[in-house]
């Protein structure tokens, strides 16, 4: 009888056929796990980084309010105005999108289609996603990304501003929009030193190219406080004025007599201004004020010399523009206010 450790006499050897087996599974093992790894390399591949991993990437990062993550799942071209695709813009967002849910997706070679339903601005909204497919990682596993096309712009109307508060971002206005992330709701408006707006909000989902913002400019008090200012300055200049009429000015004595030297003006009650909208213009309201004017006359009948010591009473308006960061009024005729397109009376 022979046992396991001892020569074997056929073949001189210890333990041969042991380790020849031993060899042989060791091999039939490795070659199943390279088997088995590269099965479940498209498996992995299409669970851990495929369509649906992508989509949810994408809306994940979005509701962390990480846009950098967020534009790292999207194919886009370069982009030179992205004043709005960055974390405050998406922080400060009245709504993000939650509760994602990927309900089906198609492939078609390196192309797919995902389809999504989520809540956004207090409702449920369904829309269908495309992708494209790139080489990955090390070859094995390749990348989806979200294919827009380009990115959805807010298109923006805005009166009075040249920058605007975009949720948390200060952005300023182009004059073609701006492109946004999305699906998103956003908030618009702005306040300046003598513009402000209501606050308006948008929902940007993707599926239109534009999405139209309209923020009408209101004049701020400070602006008003200036204006009024302004206008006191323009009448106390008026009545610096030694003739009937004085020139530029909303005021003045039409007499057929033959005044004898100089007059003289003096205010004595100066409109009150109030700032308005007319025919998409700001004006300030018309408004009643009161000049004096004295002066000596030779009455053209009787050619006996009177005195003259009367009120004036006037209607001023002007428009108001901001040149430069600077108010500047316009005085208009009082017609102006409602009845004809007029003119204004020269000078600022």
């Amino acid at each position: 009888m022979v046992g396991r450790g001892v020569i074997d006499e056929g073949t001189g050897t210890v333990g041969a056929q042991t380790s020849a087996q031993r060899a042989r599974r060791l091999a039939i093992a490795g070659l199943l796990v390279i088997v088995l790894t590269v099965a479940a390399v498209p498996v992995l591949g299409f669970v851990a980084y495929g369509p649906a991993r992508s989509v949810s990437a994408y809306f994940d990062a979005l509701e962390d309010g990480d846009a950098a993550a967020a534009l790292d799942r999207l194919v886009l071209g370069e982009i030179t105005d992205g004043w709005a695709l960055t974390d405050d813009a998406l922080r400060g967002a009245p709504s993000l999108p939650t509760r994602l849910t990927v309900t089906h997706v198609e492939v078609d070679g390196n192309r797919a289609t995902a389809d999504v339903r989520y809540d956004l601005a207090g409702t449920t909204r369904s829309q269908s996603l495309s992708l494209v497919r790139r080489p990955g990682l090390w070859g094995l596993f390749p990348q989806w990304l979200i294919d827009p096309g380009e990115l959805p712009r807010l298109d923006l109307v805005v009166d009075g501003a040249s920058t605007l508060h975009l949720n948390s971002a200060d952005v300023p206005v182009p004059r073609d929009g701006l492109p946004v992330l999305f699906p998103i709701e956003y908030s618009t408006g702005f306040a300046e030193d003598y513009f402000r707006s209501d606050v308006q909000q948008a929902v940007v989902d993707g599926t239109e190219p534009e999405v139209e913002v309209r923020l009408a400019a209101e004049p701020t008090p400070q602006l008003g406080t200036e204006v009024e200012a302004l206008v006191r300055e323009h009448l106390d200049e008026c009545v610096t004025a030694t003739t009937l009429m004085p020139e530029g000015c909303t005021f003045g004595l039409d007499s057929v007599n033959d005044f004898q030297g100089d007059v003289e003006w003096e205010m004595v009650e100066y409109p009150d201004v109030r700032l308005t909208s007319e025919r998409r213009r700001l004006v300030t309201a018309p408004a009643q004020g009161v000049a004096h004017i004295t002066g000596t006359y030779r009455d053209i009948v009787t050619a006996a010399e009177m005195e003259l010591d009367e009120d004036v009473p006037f209607t001023f308006t002007a428009s108001v523009t901001v040149v430069d960061g600077q108010p500047r009024i316009q005085p208009l005729e009082a017609s102006l206010s409602g009845e004809s397109d007029g003119g204004s009376l020269g000078g600022e």
